[in-house]
Parts: C-alpha cells; sequence; structure tokens
C-alpha cells in the first residue's frame, strides 16, 4: 500500500505531488496543533532541516506532504475534475451573468464554493503558510498549477446546513408553529436520509459531547432573599416546586429543573445582573452520584480543518453554544423557546439517559449546569453542604467583593 501510495504521488496526481528531498521538519514552524500533533506523533528524533534545531521531533517532509495530500484531497480537487456544468450550456454570450454564479474558464461555478487560483492562498487557508520562506518554498513546491474548488462544490458543508436548519427551526418556533412543528416538510428535511435538525444535533451532542460529573462535584446555585429570613434548608434551595418555576433558559414555566454553577461567583453575578442590591442566599450542594451530561464545554476551542474528526460538527457546535447563551434582555418567553425544545429534546428523546447539561454563563463565561431534576427528585442526587447569605452591600467595592469571593471559597472548602 505504501509503494502504491508513492508511485501515486510520483504522478502529477489531483492537487499535488511527491516531495523528493530528503529534508525534514519539526513543530516549531507551524501555528496550527492539529498539523503539530501530527508531526509529533509519527516524528523520530533527528535535526530539522529548516531551523536545524538538533535531537529534536522531525518528521521527513515526503511523509508530512503524503499526509497534506491525502487530507486536502478530500476537500479540493482540480477545476477539470470537479464535474462542473459548461459555461456554454447557461450563457447564450460572455456578458450574460446568472445570479449566485460565476464563470471559472469554460464552467460555472457558485459563487460560494471555495475556489483558489494562487497555492499559496491555499497555503494561508490551511495553516500551511510559515515564517520560514525555505519551509514555504518547499510546501509550494508540492502544488500541481492550476485552478482548484471545493470536490463537491454543490454540497453545502455540514456546519453551514446544520446552522440554516437551526436559524429556520428557531424562527419558525418563536413566530410560526410552537407546537406542530414536527409537521412541518422544512423542519422534516425533503431528503429521506437526513434527520431533521433536533435529531441531527441530539446524535451529535451524544457522539461527541457526553461527559461525566462525577460524584462528589460541588454546584453552587443562589437565591435571591427579600425576606430577610436566611434560607437554611435543601428545599428552600433546590429547585423550584413546578408551580413556582418560572421561564427560564432551558425550561419552560411550569417545569421545575435544578439550575446550578460550577463555581461560586457566576450564581452571585447572575442574580446582581437583575436585582444588584438583594441579598442572595448561596448554597453549595454535592453531587451524590456520578451524572451524565451534555457537556458543550467539550467543544475544543481551536477549531481546524486539520483536527482527526468532527470538524465540521464541532465548527456548527460553536456557534450554536454561542447562540443558545447569548444574553436575552427582550421577550425571553419567545427568545427561549428553540432552546426549551432543545433541552427536552435531549432530556426525553436521547438514546441513552442524560442527567443535565453544561453550558457557558453569558455574565462571566463560567461553567453553568441544569440538571433534570425537580424539587423532589434533586435530593436523590444532591446534597446541601453549607449556606451563606451574601450581603448587598459589597456590589460596588469591586476590592472589597474580590476579598469577599475569596473568602466565601475559604468558607466553602
Amino acid at each position: 500500500m505504501g509503494r502504491a501510495k508513492d508511485m501515486m504521488m510520483d504522478r502529477d496526481f489531483g492537487i499535488m505531488h511527491t516531495f523528493d528531498k530528503d529534508k525534514y521538519v519539526c513543530i516549531k514552524h507551524f501555528d496550527d496543533p492539529y498539523l503539530n500533533e501530527y508531526i509529533q506523533e509519527n516524528a523520530h528524533e533527528g535535526t530539522c532541516s529548516y531551523c536545524g534545531a538538533m535531537h529534536t521531533n522531525v518528521l521527513d517532509m515526503k511523509s508530512f506532504m503524503q499526509y497534506i495530500n491525502e487530507r486536502l484531497s478530500q476537500r479540493l480537487c482540480p477545476l477539470d475534475d470537479a464535474n462542473l456544468p459548461l459555461a456554454s450550456s447557461f450563457y447564450d454570450d460572455e456578458e450574460e451573468e446568472i445570479p449566485g454564479f460565476s464563470r471559472a474558464g469554460v464552467f460555472i461555478l457558485p459563487n460560494q464554493a471555495e475556489q483558489y487560483d494562487d497555492v499559496q492562498d491555499v497555503m494561508y487557508n490551511y495553516g500551511l503558510y510559515t515564517s520560514n520562506e525555505q519551509l514555504n518554498e518547499d510546501i509550494e513546491s508540492c502544488f500541481n498549477e492550476g485552478f482548484y474548488t471545493q470536490a463537491d462544490v454543490f454540497s453545502e458543508d455540514k456546519d453551514k446546513e446544520l446552522s440554516y436548519a437551526w436559524d429556520y427551526f428557531s424562527k419558525m418556533v418563536k413566530n410560526k408553529k410552537r407546537y406542530t412543528f414536527f409537521q412541518d416538510p422544512h423542519f422534516l428535511r425533503q431528503e429521506e436520509w437526513k434527520d431533521d435538525v433536533l435529531t441531527e444535533i441530539n446524535q451529535i451532542c451524544e457522539n461527541i459531547l457526553v461527559s461525566q460529573l462525577p460524584k462528589g462535584t460541588f454546584i453552587y446555585r443562589g437565591r435571591p432573599n427579600e425576606t430577610g429570613v436566611p434560607r437554611t434548608s435543601f428545599e428552600e434551595l433546590t429547585a423550584p416546586p413546578s408551580k413556582f418555576a418560572k421561564e427560564n433558559r432551558m425550561s419552560a414555566t411550569g417545569i421545575s429543573m435544578f439550575y446550578g454553577a460550577l463555581d461560586d461567583n457566576t450564581p452571585i453575578q447572575e442574580i446582581r445582573n437583575y436585582a444588584p442590591d438583594v441579598v442572595i442566599d448561596l448554597g453549595k450542594f454535592e453531587l451524590q452520584r456520578d451524572l451524565v451530561v451534555i457537556d458543550l464545554f467539550k467543544i475544543p476551542k481551536h477549531l481546524s480543518f486539520w483536527m482527526p474528526q468532527h470538524f465540521r460538527e464541532y465548527k456548527f457546535l460553536k456557534q450554536f453554544h454561542l447562540e443558545i447563551t447569548r444574553p436575552i434582555d427582550k421577550n425571553p418567553s419567545i427568545e427561549y423557546v428553540p432552546t426549551q425544545i432543545f433541552t427536552e429534546y435531549i432530556r426525553f428523546m436521547n438514546n441513552n439517559h442524560i442527567d443535565g447539561i453544561i453550558y457557558r454563563s453569558s455574565l462571566t463565561g463560567e461553567r453553568n449546569v441544569v440538571l433534570f431534576y425537580d424539587n423532589e427528585t434533586s435530593a436523590n442526587v444532591l446534597q446541601l453542604k453549607k449556606v451563606i447569605n451574601v450581603k448587598s452591600n459589597v456590589i460596588n467595592q469591586p476590592k472589597c467583593f474580590t476579598r469577599f469571593l475569596k473568602s466565601i471559597n475559604n468558607i466553602f472548602r
């Protein structure tokens, strides 16, 4: 197989050909962590041909460029190999234009399609351009000359397809159909092999975002205190009874869930955001058993084409996470509807039992958690360890507030 691969690379095949010099590269030259990870995983000790580093991990350039070719050829191809329609089939003269399309030689190409007529643009876009001129020349020398475009220009990237579907779904349940959306033909998708957007997002979350919240984890929950009488019991500080459950980001009015945070500052900040002068009863709860959650913090901070897998899924999920956790100042009863439906789908339609969702606080950026347990069932998984009464006179004194939070940490330890 290795010999066959070399023979294919030796030909001007696809967008690249083989690198035929005896050179080695180390990880100092690339900014992309996934390219560096590939080099590290396949490296041996040697000397880098480009920076002169000795006794370091290096990979021979022939193997490195074979990998680059294999990955890029899944995404890009020469214009002649893209199965594009001929311009002459659609245009009557040279001046004619079709909205959404442009000419590419004798072909027509969708405007949104990825396309390049300069190798350096490909290198820049895919993180292959470095600060080392010789390395850049060697990488560029492997590309065949010509015009490159997407291998399948008429297929939507998965992240974009899911974004369009989620956007349509959100607008529909907010402003058109809230209880019969499942009958909408656009929600169901026209293609028989494609699931609806909720099922698809649920499957992606189940495949790559499931995590364990271990027994012994501390979760902090705050309640505004307007009576002057401190709350001290589990029943007073856990999720509210259903008849008192208000609408929230992940649950509708009347549906009780346990909302908390994995740090003690976030509940205070979130309550202060709408009640700056109120006293806060802050409870520290401890998990009594392991829980299975969808953890949106498992989405990598750095996304790259060179990720081993799930690049498009993560790209969608990153934007999705930002969308469902953005601050909502107006019409929460409408704006929360899509995330409430999504949460119910995760809760009741998942193939495996899911206990909750970890998501980003729109105020602090820290980990919030919603557990699918109400006023009564939360006692099966949580135990109240401590309660502290947070006074309001610290809110306008940043230094004092910082010292106060440190004191809370000391008390809770």
